[in-house]
């Protein structure tokens, strides 16, 4: 039997009577009406009773706050939907003034467009490329016999200095051959090296203790979406994310890291190239335009 269902097996005028808390009060608690009490005062009245009757009562406490953490994602939700939907409303109001400037700076610009192109030159330059193209093919294919004939001379004429200067020659043939063998082995012992160290991929993960309420933001399209989880919930660490939760019981994953976060209240944290910190209030709206939600 948990701690909170001992305290409701009481009743309240018991209660009421041991704690001096008031009837009404008693009943809204047992019942679970959080929408009646403001957070200090809700949580004065659970500490009378957990120190009067020597229990826990942290489940229930975390209960309070879930709601409320809810109810202020609603209220802020609407506010955003109200102002939408007054911006939208004046640009309809407006859309002829926009459509009409609209048409005529189209209308400019294809004029201007149309009047930058030139039609009758590109017909030329297609002309003046295909004719360069072949002049050079007929250069390339036009080998006239005179300059065979003075190739096949200048054979003659080094084979008659080889045989004058015949043994100069094997000498430096032979320094160039071996030139050639001591470049080939270096060039063979030359091996790859990659200095290229492994890097540890990013990870993220957020562990709840509990039933924990998560509002997720991603930081670069600002799209918005809500979770409700008792189980370990994996984000792309590849992006930057903007996450309020509903209280602070909580473990946070990045990378070979784990944060552990126990606070009753909510927290803003900021995970940005696989770190995850708190921010405050100021530096959340810098990040998500203005907006706390």
């Amino acid at each position: 039997m948990s701690d909170f269902n001992t305290l409701q097996e009481l009743g309240s005028k018991t209660i009421t009577s041991a704690t001096h808390i008031p009837v009404a009060h008693v009943e809204n608690i047992l019942n679970k009406k959080f929408d009646q009490f403001q957070k200090p005062q809700f949580f004065g009245f659970v500490s009378i009773l957990e120190r009067e009757y020597k229990l826990d009562l942290s489940g229930l406490k975390q209960e309070f706050l879930f709601e409320k953490a809810e109810h202020e994602v609603v209220e802020e939700s609407s506010f955003d939907i109200a102002e939408k939907s007054s911006q939208i409303k004046a640009l309809l109001e407006n859309k002829k003034v926009v459509y009409g400037a609209v048409g005529v700076l189209l209308f400019v610009l294809l004029l201007t467009l149309l009047s930058s192109i030139d039609f009758s030159s590109s017909d030329e330059t297609k002309i003046e490329i295909n004719n360069t193209a072949i002049d050079q093919a007929k250069k390339n294919l036009n080998i006239k016999p005179a300059e065979v004939n003075n190739v096949e001379d200048m054979m003659k004429n080094n084979d008659v200095e080889s045989a004058e200067h015949g043994q100069d020659t094997q000498e430096s043939t032979s320094d160039v051959e071996k030139t050639a063998t001591t470049t080939e082995k270096k060039e063979v012992s030359k091996e790859p090296v990659s200095n290229a160290e492994p890097t540890m991929s990013l990870y993220f993960r957020i562990i709840p203790k509990g039933k924990l309420w998560l509002g997720i933001i991603d930081t670069e399209t600002h799209r918005r979406r809500v979770e409700t989880i008792t189980k370990p919930l994996i984000l792309d660490a590849e992006k930057s994310w903007l996450i309020v939760t509903g209280y602070g019981h909580l473990d946070m994953d990045c990378g070979d890291t784990t944060h552990k976060f126990r606070q009753d209240h909510k927290l803003l944290f900021l995970y940005e190239d696989g770190i995850c910190q708190i921010i405050d209030k100021e530096e959340f709206k810098a990040q998500n335009r203005g907006k706390l939600w």
